[in-house]
């Protein structure tokens, strides 16, 4: 009788080689534990649905890793989501820190009168603003399960070495990456995106995040705005649970991710194109204006004022020559990496 993958995502945890991992990473966690009560459920449900998602992907053969895949919960004090495979399993965890992280920024998003005013939605009560904390939890959690998922698609997880590497998002190794490990983040990133968007604007998310937005009655353009928004924003909320990277040309190069402004800056461009394939028109709501105005709003409100400021810096730096440079290298590097996949 074949082990079931949850008691394999278990045991998994007990195997690495590092101490410190070892204690930071304790293994499956109990959902039944977790406060409110109803997050538990919550939690499981979506579980149950991206589990079920990826099982049901049609998977071509520049797909490097296929699979079984599984998505699980760790037991875990600190904020951060995994890649790893382990005895046949393709996992995706995400720590029991992080999911609060991310339920927090969006309550905070949710309760904020300029946001809902950069997203165009209502919040005259309780149910308004209960309804966009759902739907920006879902699109961010939805975001990470897919940016983990890639790593394992597009080969990451198995280049970085043994049958028990872990795969950092949160938790960043200051000066230990560059270009190469960057670009695998992008592409990530891109892959993440198109199959979020694809889901939200014209696929089975659509119905239940108007409904849940209060835009049932409205016309689908302008459904369609709001739902680019709120994907915009959901993918701030995720990348800003990382602190705000201060760069600069010394530094930019070495780390492992790159800073937040280059990564939603190219995940514009993403989305453009996207909207010109599949929504028409929409791509206007990307425009520079529009864009800024948002991750703005999202900084400020989940960074503090200080964010603002941390985030127009990136901005900054990134619009310098040395910062155009960066982006140009990490582009190339990000196109190439995605044509090594055609090859295979």
């Amino acid at each position: 009788m074949s082990v079931p993958p949850e008691v394999v995502f278990h045991r998994y945890f007990g195997t690495l080689n590092s101490q410190a991992d070892r204690q930071r990473y304790k293994g499956k966690h109990d959902l039944a534990a977790l406060n409110p009560p109803e997050l538990g459920p919550f939690l499981a449900e979506l579980q149950q649905v991206l589990t079920k998602a990826l099982a049901g992907v049609q998977y071509g053969p520049e797909h490097i890793d296929q699979g079984p895949f599984h998505v699980d919960y760790v037991d875990s004090g600190v904020s951060n989501a995994l890649a790893f495979r382990h005895d046949g399993y393709s996992f995706i965890g995400i720590t029991i820190p992080l999911m609060y992280a991310i339920w927090d920024e969006c309550h905070l998003l949710s309760r904020s009168v300029r946001m809902a005013s950069r997203l165009g939605v209502r919040l005259q009560d309780e149910d308004d603003r209960d309804g966009l904390r759902v739907v920006l939890f879902r699109t961010t959690l939805f975001f990470v399960v897919l940016h983990e998922w890639t790593h394992h698609i597009h080969g990451h997880v198995r280049r970085r070495g043994s049958d028990s590497a872990l795969f950092n998002e949160i938790l960043d190794d200051a000066e230990t990456g560059g270009l190469e490990m960057q670009a695998e983040e992008a592409d990530s990133d891109f892959n993440a995106a198109y199959y979020v968007l694809d889901s939200l604007i014209v696929g089975p998310v659509r119905v239940p995040a108007v409904t849940l937005l209060g835009l049932d009655g409205e016309p689908v353009d302008v459904q369609d705005e709001v739902l680019v928004s709120c994907f915009i924003v959901a993918v701030g909320a995720f990348l800003f649970v990382r602190p705000p990277a201060v760069v600069n040309r010394d530094c930019v190069y070495k780390n492992d991710h790159p800073p937040q402004a280059a990564r939603m800056l190219l995940l514009i461009y993403d989305g453009i194109a996207w909207c010109k394939r599949q929504r028409p028109g929409l791509e206007a709501r990307l425009a520079p204006d529009c864009f800024h105005k948002l991750m703005d709003a999202v900084a400020q409100v989940t960074w503090g004022v200080e964010g603002g400021i941390g985030w127009a810096a990136q901005a900054t730096f990134l619009l310098s020559p040395g910062g155009l440079e960066y982006l140009r290298q990490l582009d190339e590097h990000r196109a190439a990496h995605v044509r090594s996949l055609s090859r295979v």
